[in-house]
């Protein structure tokens, strides 16, 4: 027996002893009650909407987890702004910044609502959104970041006080507005401070003794993921902030555990003993891990590079012929074919996806099989490279390989991550080496002001410059770059920086490695891929998060337009909206005709 639709025009009214809709509708003062098939059509009608509202549907929901298990090489201290070396990614767990990236790369309106120019870009006014609190339960309101903008002006921090250099104050102007005043317009001013700094809470860090890097106990922010636990042996755990203002976190808990020698962490993801690898793999080891059952491979383009950095405050390399006869014996296509996959750095110190990447390549010395022997006579030349870093200590092998090749004579060192920083002078230490492998920041492909922390004459505003690299035409260059009116005149002075740079050769980039991350499908398969960076970032454990929000107004004082996805939006229509709109005009019409049934029968 087929089923009949009860709003099909067949349908007949079958007594029940059950009442199965007690829809009503008061018109007139009267009580009209809907006759038996007019209430299996509404049930019809009303059961689907509802159930559609009640549960989202599989394509709309995230896989959450339980736990998931990620390692790091080294412990990095507890996790502020002020106690970390490696790991801002983790940081950025615990700890908001007003604006962050998107999958694009491109900064969006994060614990700002909006942040809208005027003055010609040199005033922005950020209104946060309603709602945020620290993990101790205090509201976050626009004191903490006018609060945040002068603390870390004034106590140095490699990383975010160059920054802020151009900021010439900050103004509580509401509970929830700032006023940030700039000395001059930046065009990169959304993605570096704004998409990097991280919010501190006032309560807790205003009256910090001198002496004291971060407040006491465990790091306080307005994150995702509260730090419960951190210890140089057991590493972290973090736990989810349920209260977190974007969603609840699709992970409950994140355990850190501390591996510091690669092969280990590859064998703790096979023997299911970690469940992702926030490493760059090279090509081998990924391929070798994409063939075991259960772990995929999450590709992308990574900002992050890899260059040979010299010691140019002494002999031999404080002459340029010596850094150009070294460049010439460089094959770079070669080198990147070995570290695959990787780019070779043709055009120079930012990534060729980079919206201020320079499209040309960039024109280094003349190639010379045997210059770097003639210049560099008998003496032997000693390239560091970090231990733990299988892609970096192949392009310092292959760097040596093309010295001797050249005719050169040269050795590769390698040494901890500690001991390469005391060597190259990034510790404070006296630098004490010829060459190194040495990291090309990703900040630098988003912002080229980052070229500034690498290769600026002043040490405050360069915490990077392990070289030694004084020039006043790139100093120059390099204001002319922050301050730049638009783009193109942007984009002109940061090309003639990368011209400079090949000039000079204070370093070479050699490749950036393309992005390979692996992970366990079956413990979690949520991760974002952030162009750029990767997949170890907050988003990757947000519903929703991955939206559309728009990027921060260039031109005028009118608020952001809230993202129809936001969570804290307040405009638009929310698919729940929807739904229950059409909930309301299902019972509209349905009431009608009933009434006008009723109407007719009475005539009758």
């Amino acid at each position: 027996m087929q089923p009949v639709d009860p709003c099909s025009q067949n349908a007949t009214e079958q007594p029940s002893t059950t009442i199965c809709s007690a829809a009503q509708n008061h018109y007139a003062g009267r009580v009209i009650v809907l006759p038996m098939r007019l209430r299996h059509c509404l049930l019809a009608a009303l059961v689907p909407a509802l159930l559609t509202t009640a549960a989202p549907s599989a394509a709309a929901q995230s896989p959450g987890a339980d736990r998931v298990r990620l390692p790091f090489p080294a412990y990095d201290g507890t996790l502020t702004p002020y106690t970390f070396a490696l790991g801002y990614p983790l940081v950025t767990l615990v700890y908001d910044t007003l604006l962050w990236r998107d999958e694009e790369g491109v900064p969006r309106p994060w614990l700002a609502r909006s942040v809208t120019r005027g003055d010609g870009g040199r005033r922005l006014t950020v209104r946060l959104r309603d709602g945020v609190r620290w993990h101790d339960g205090r509201a976050l309101t626009a004191a903490d970041v006018a609060f945040t903008f002068r603390y870390v002006a004034g106590r140095y921090q490699p990383r975010f006080t160059p920054q802020l250099e151009n900021v010439e104050r900050v103004r509580v102007t509401g509970r929830l507005t700032a006023v940030i005043e700039l000395r001059r317009r930046s065009l990169g001013f959304d993605d570096q401070p704004l998409a990097d700094l991280p919010i501190l809470p006032r309560h807790l860090w205003q009256g910090l003794a001198p002496g004291r890097s971060a407040p006491a106990g465990p790091a306080v922010g307005s994150g995702p993921y509260r730090l419960t636990s951190a210890g140089r042996t057991q590493g972290y755990v973090f736990r989810a902030n349920r209260e977190y203002f974007r969603s609840v976190p699709l992970v409950r808990e994140i355990r850190v555990p501390i591996i510091s020698d690669a092969d280990a962490t590859y064998d703790a993801l096979r023997e299911r003993r970690v469940d992702m690898l926030p490493l760059n793999l090279a090509e081998p080891t990924a391929g070798d891990l994409g063939r075991t059952l259960g772990i995929n491979l999450a590709r992308g383009q990574s900002y992050v590079g890899t260059m040979l950095v010299f010691n140019i405050r002494r002999a031999p390399f404080d002459q340029i012929a010596a850094r150009q006869s070294v460049d010439a014996a460089l094959d770079l296509d070669r080198i990147a074919r070995r570290v695959t996959p990787a780019e070779a750095a043709a055009e120079g110190f930012i990534h060729p996806s980079s919206r201020w990447a320079t499209k040309q390549r960039a024109e280094g010395p003349p190639p010379g099989t045997d210059r770097a022997g003639r210049v560099l006579g008998t003496r032997t030349i000693r390239v560091l490279a970090p231990i733990g870093d299988p892609v970096r200590l192949e392009a310092g092998q292959q760097v040596v390989l093309a010295l001797r090749q050249a005719g050169a004579r040269a050795t590769l060192v390698r040494r901890s991550r500690e001991q390469l920083e005391r060597a190259t002078g990034a510790s404070g230490a006296r630098p004490d080496f010829d060459a190194a492998i040495a990291s090309i920041p990703a900040l630098a492909s988003h912002d080229p002001d980052g070229l500034t922390r690498l290769f600026g004459s002043d040490p405050r505003s360069a915490p990077l410059n392990v070289s030694g690299y004084r020039n006043d035409e790139f100093d120059k260059l390099a204001a002319s770059t922050a301050s730049a009116e638009n783009e193109q005149t942007r984009g002109t002075a940061t090309t003639a920086m990368i011209e400079l740079l090949a000039k000079d050769v204070p370093a070479i980039p050699l490749f950036f490695s393309r992005g390979n991350f692996a992970y366990r499908t079956s413990v979690y398969d949520g991760w974002a891929y952030i162009k750029g960076t990767g997949i170890l970032d907050k988003r990757s454990f947000l519903a929703g998060a991955t939206d559309g929000s728009s990027p921060i107004d260039e031109a005028t004082e009118e608020d952001l337009a809230p993202s129809p996805t936001d969570p804290d939006s307040s405009g638009g229509l929310s698919a729940v909206n929807i739904i229950s709109i059409v909930i309301v005009a299902v019972v509209v019409v349905l009431a009608l005709l009933a009434l006008r049934q009723r109407r007719d029968n009475l005539q009758r």
